[in-house]
């Protein structure tokens, strides 16, 4: 096992984002520090195993921000984290005041009906939580990541959806969403290319930005009768699937990126007409 590799991830609270640290933890290129930020750890219910708690978590501190869409709170609450790790006594301690990755996961679908019955108001809380909660978090990282003499890895990876390429009725808040967060993965990408010039630094260090599209995850949240219509005319990806590509994709050099990719169920009517 390497030397221990850090990583921000959020949306921990959610199958997605557990299966992501359930992941990064079972990988064997680096030993990564996972860190959660949110609104609230992982719940029991996804946490416990046979209804017992399991003897340990896939992560390694959990900071709670009331509010992931407000600037101050989010970039303060870190700043306080690693801050306190700067100052600490214990060189290995210290030594984890650093960044390698960043996992934008976090996210909500509102509005899920038609489009005569969806409000500004919600349209205007998806695109807060799904890209300005992701662009405040990137944004810190770029600084972060520039004030490290080491960026071999230095990745962000947000968390879109097929739903960036190919929208479902009755989602506008949520595709529209998506499709922003593609565009904001691509100007990243741009700036981390230029990582000093974008930091206003001298760190002559790069980012490797990314993407990764998931379709068609099973989830609890899904009705049962449309769990069963996907089951039957689409087939599932699982949590565990999507985690462990985003665990080969965070454990490449940053030399390599992998811009956006989609993982999903090989029967999924994403391409074609039909």
């Amino acid at each position: 096992m390497t030397d221990r590799k850090v990583c921000i991830l959020t949306g921990a609270s959610g199958v997605i984002g557990y299966a992501i640290a359930n992941a990064l933890k079972a990988s064997t290129a680096h030993h990564w520090h996972i860190i959660i930020i949110g609104r609230r750890p992982p719940p029991p219910s996804l946490t416990n195993v046979d209804g017992k708690p399991p003897p340990s978590l896939p992560y390694d501190v959990s900071i709670e921000v009331p509010d992931m869409t407000n600037e101050e709170l989010v970039t303060s609450a870190l700043s306080s984290h690693f801050e306190s790790l700067r100052a600490h006594d214990n060189p290995e301690v210290k030594a984890l005041n650093r960044l390698d990755l960043l996992v934008n996961c976090a996210g909500c679908s509102l509005g899920n009906e038609p489009i005569c019955n969806v409000s500004a108001d919600t349209f205007r809380t998806v695109l807060e939580v799904n890209v300005v909660a992701p662009f405040i978090l990137s944004r810190w990282a770029m600084m972060k990541f520039s004030e490290q003499d080491d960026h071999s890895l230095a990745r962000i990876i947000n968390v879109g959806s097929v739903a960036s390429e190919s929208p479902r009725l009755h989602m506008v808040p949520y595709s529209t969403s998506k499709f922003a967060l593609s565009g904001l993965t691509r100007a990243f990408s741009y700036e981390g290319r230029y990582l000093g010039q974008t930091t206003m630094t001298d760190t002559k260090g790069i980012v490797a930005v990314c993407q990764v599209n998931p379709g068609n995850v099973r989830s609890p949240i899904m009705s049962p009768a449309e769990m069963a219509r996907r089951e039957r005319e689409e087939g599932f990806v699982e949590p565990r699937e999507i985690g462990m590509y985003i665990a080969n994709v965070a454990d490449m050099p940053n030399t390599v990126n992998v811009l956006e990719s989609t993982v999903m169920p090989t029967r999924m009517p994403l391409v074609g007409r039909g």
